[in-house]
């Protein structure tokens, strides 16, 4: 009986030493980008989160009265879109479509960026195809003259723009072309 009680007590302090330890490491100081900055009903933001959000706006001064104006403005932004979840206006189907024609978009642009990125490695402007463009140009413009130092940066841009807008649209075709793609034309219209 002596054994079972000097157990027991063990076991109790071994319980208090665990809880005193488990209240100290979850009341332990986050670190200072993990802290807690904003707290908006249900919305945290850390320290970290807001920083990063802050510098994205790239302001030019950052001083605590342009923090406190970006603060302001986050949180009017927060209550209002909450406000609209609250009222179910996340869930309508005009939203939803323009959060897809969003997204889309997006990732259109994202991509394409992307793709001319790649493909701009490779293309190049010689002298001569800019003297041809601006040779090209003068017959068919003869009363507008103009020195070829003055439009050979404009001409070979242009050249530039029309070679990878050609590499682009092949590499489209070569989706295309490895695409499976039925077109109903009478469900469409076309027929």
């Amino acid at each position: 009986m002596h054994t079972f009680r000097r157990n027991r007590v063990s076991l109790k302090y071994i319980f208090i030493v665990i809880a005193i330890c488990v209240i100290g490491f979850g009341c332990a100081k986050r670190p200072p980008s993990e802290e807690i900055a904003i707290r908006i009903n249900d919305y945290t933001l850390t320290a970290g989160e807001f920083n990063e959000l802050f510098s994205e706006l790239k302001i030019s001064e950052d001083t605590p009265k342009a923090r406190n104006i970006f603060v302001e403005n986050l949180i009017n932004r927060k209550l209002l879109l909450q406000e609209a979840q609250r009222e179910g206006l996340d869930k309508e189907k005009d939203f939803l479509k323009a959060i897809e024609n969003f997204w889309e978009q997006s990732l259109l642009t994202i991509i394409v960026d992307k793709k001319v990125k790649e493909v701009s490695g490779d293309i190049t402007v010689s002298e001569q195809e800019i003297q041809d463009s601006y040779n090209n140009w003068i017959k068919a413009n003869p009363d507008e003259q103009r020195p070829f130092d003055e439009v050979r940066d404009v001409i070979r841009f242009q050249l530039l723009r029309q070679k990878q807008s050609s590499a682009l649209n092949s590499w489209i075709e070569k989706l295309r072309n490895n695409a499976n793609i039925k077109v109903n034309k009478k469900a469409v219209g076309i027929e």
